[in-house]
């Protein structure tokens, strides 16, 4: 029997485009222009386009897309907590239990 090969070649180009897209918003695009874009003071244009990244850049790397899934989420959570300065380490460190406890189950 033979076996099948995944083909990640049209998943890599779609991280690749995705990152540079984010690079240039990073870069090129004012903070403020994006702040208040549909909700008030929350970056939305800037995690519509950061979670899908992180989250398809880690199910690639790891090979499990439950995974990349969990962990972009919470990467995710933490930066909104951030921008409501809410951001500290026990924060950080509940919001990893909470994906690892997730992750096992």
């Amino acid at each position: 029997m033979k076996k099948r090969r995944k083909n990640y070649l049209p998943s890599l180009i779609l991280v690749i485009v995705l990152w540079c897209f984010l690079a240039g918003m990073i870069f090129y695009i004012e903070p403020e222009l994006i702040k208040d874009v549909l909700v008030k003071g929350f970056y939305l244009p800037f995690f519509i386009l950061f979670i899908p990244t992180i989250f398809l850049t880690l199910a690639l790397i790891l090979g499990n897309t439950k995974q990349g899934l969990l962990i972009a989420v919470g990467l995710g959570v933490f930066l909104i907590l951030r921008i409501f300065e809410l951001g500290n380490a026990l924060n950080f460190l509940l919001i990893i239990g909470i994906v690892i406890a997730i992750d096992r189950s």
